[in-house]
């Protein structure tokens, strides 16, 4: 029995889209502690504080006498809360970053004329709903691609019965037959076109 390899899981699909979000919420958490800060000082400027430290009883303002602690505080939680955030954030990313990228990778395929890729997006992905609207524009739009292909196979053919007319023996109602024939093909063409509307319209 052979081990199948093991895959590193890529966190980092789409670097700079997830390095914008995790910077953003590291920077989001770092300026709600000095808004706290700043709400903290406003709201105790006019109070007094003791303070009992090292056997020293002191007394002051509660902003200035609390902003050592305060500081102290807000490097503990910056470097705690914000390795976790940032693991946090990286994995809330990669839920969205891993979606998008299929989705930019069928648009491209599409773009270059494949229909046939299919969005399989995992459990707890975002993006479901959008990628299951590709992949069932895709599926349509194929099957009308297919029926326009039939269309012109048929027509192919009866040109071919066309040409092989001996004009000899050939009845107008065959002349008649093949010109209707064709005409039905192309106006199934005609009926397949017009449920798009297309982008100078």
């Amino acid at each position: 029995m052979t081990d199948l390899p093991y895959k590193r899981r890529n966190y980092f699909i789409k670097k700079n889209f997830q390095g914008k979000l995790i910077l953003g919420y590291f920077l989001f958490m770092v300026g709600g502690c000095f808004l706290f800060t700043i709400i903290l000082a406003a709201l105790s400027a006019d109070t007094l504080t003791v303070v009992y430290r090292n056997n020293d009883l002191q007394l002051g303002q509660t902003p200035l006498m609390l902003l050592k602690q305060i500081l102290t505080a807000y490097w503990i939680f910056i470097i705690v809360g914000g390795g976790v955030i940032i693991v946090a954030a990286m994995l809330i990313t990669h839920r969205m970053a891993g979606p998008i990228f299929r989705l930019e990778r069928t648009l491209n395929n599409m773009v270059s004329g494949r229909l046939d890729d299919v969005i399989c997006l995992r459990k707890k992905d975002e993006g479901k709903e959008i990628a299951a609207k590709l992949n069932q524009f895709n599926q349509e739009l194929s099957e009308k691609i297919r029926q326009v292909e039939n269309c012109s196979k048929n027509i192919d053919a009866l040109l071919v019965q066309y040409s092989i007319l001996d004009s000899s023996t050939a009845t107008r109602e065959d002349i008649q037959s093949i010109h209707a024939s064709i005409a039905g093909q192309n106006q199934a063409i005609q009926t397949i076109a017009k449920t798009f509307q297309l982008l100078d319209e």
